[in-house]
This record gives C-alpha cells, sequence and structure tokens, in this order.
C-alpha cells in the first residue's frame, strides 16, 4: 500500500491552491493522510478526490477546520496503526525542545509526548516544523512529510511504502530535493 504524507499547506494563507506538481504525484497514492494546517477544508475536500484521505487539525486551523477534524487519530491500514497528530504541544513542553534540530538531546521530550498521545503506533506522522525527517525512535518511525507551504525550505511531501517492509521517502516538489 502507498500512502502520501502531505502536512502545512496553509492554503490559502501562503497558497492559492495546491502545487500542480504535487497533485501529478498524489494520482499514485492508494490514501493520503494530511498532518494538519490545512487552513481550508477545500484542501481535503480536492485530495479526497485523488485517493481516501485522513486529516487532522493542526494549530493555525481556523474553527471551520478544526470542527470537521480531530486534534489526533489513529489509523490501521493494511496491519499497521499509524498515528497522526499535527505535532504542536502545549507551550510549556514545546519551549523545552524548539528550535533545536531533530536529533538534539532536547527533541526525546517530543518523541516521548508523541508516542504517549498515539499509544501503539508503529509510525507517527506529523508536520508543525515544516521540516521533512524520517527517524526510527524505540520502535516508531516518525515521520515529517515537510511542509508544501512557504516560505520555510523547499516544497516536500512524503510517501510512506507499507509491503513486507514500512518505508518512507521524502519528496521534494522541486529539482534539490527528491
Amino acid at each position: 500500500m502507498r500512502i502520501a504524507l502531505v502536512s502545512d499547506t496553509h492554503i490559502p494563507a501562503s497558497l492559492p491552491g495546491l502545487p500542480q506538481a504535487l497533485l501529478d504525484r498524489l494520482g499514485e497514492a492508494d490514501v493520503i493522510l494530511h498532518a494538519g494546517d490545512i487552513t481550508s477544508p477545500a484542501v481535503i475536500d480536492q485530495l479526497q478526490e485523488i485517493a481516501p484521505t485522513t486529516a487532522v487539525a493542526g494549530n493555525v486551523d481556523p474553527p471551520e477546520t478544526t470542527l470537521r477534524y480531530p486534534a489526533s487519530t489513529i489509523v490501521t491500514l493494511s496491519g499497521r496503526r499509524i498515528g497522526l497528530q499535527h505535532g504542536h504541544q502545549r507551550h510549556a513542553l514545546q519551549n523545552r525542545y524548539i528550535g533545536y534540530p531533530y536529533d538534539a538531546p532536547e527533541f526525546e521530550l517530543f518523541y516521548q509526548a508523541m508516542s504517549t498521545q498515539l499509544p501503539d503506533a508503529k509510525v507517527i506522522v506529523f508536520g508543525h516544523f515544516h521540516s521533512p525527517l524520517i527517524k526510527r525512535w524505540r520502535g516508531i518511525l516518525f515521520v515529517n512529510p515537510g511542509s508544501i507551504a512557504p516560505p520555510h525550505a523547499k516544497p516536500t511531501f512524503a510517501w510512506l511504502d507499507l509491503g513486507e517492509r514500512i518505508e518512507a521517502t521524502v519528496i521534494g516538489l522541486s529539482p534539490r530535493i527528491t
């Protein structure tokens, strides 16, 4: 099973719509997971036309989005539990690791919080930081597909392939990252 992972689209605040380069690639997806900061529910409606889509709300989503989508969810696909949450935490916790790189000791707090909030997930998909990540931590695969919206870095999304093994790949929507 091939799952497209998307986050931080911020439409229409940062972009007028989903980039055509992304839409062209998503045609390969069996399922799409959106990790929040959707901004407009119309984004999910558009993704649903491509493949079944599950989404969670992010920290900047307006009420029309937060009322439609949960803050977190766990889906089971190909027998694997996949946790989906935007990734923002209470400020008191987040202030202890924000600004550090994903591999800094301070980021252990984030991984611990997410694994507690999404129990028994074998994969945790999140956004929020606009920076892609694929990392195994205590037997859990953490994947941040990065951000579709500017101004942070180049736009990226990710593939999660559920075969005999679980594999994730970040894909750039510019020539720089693939």
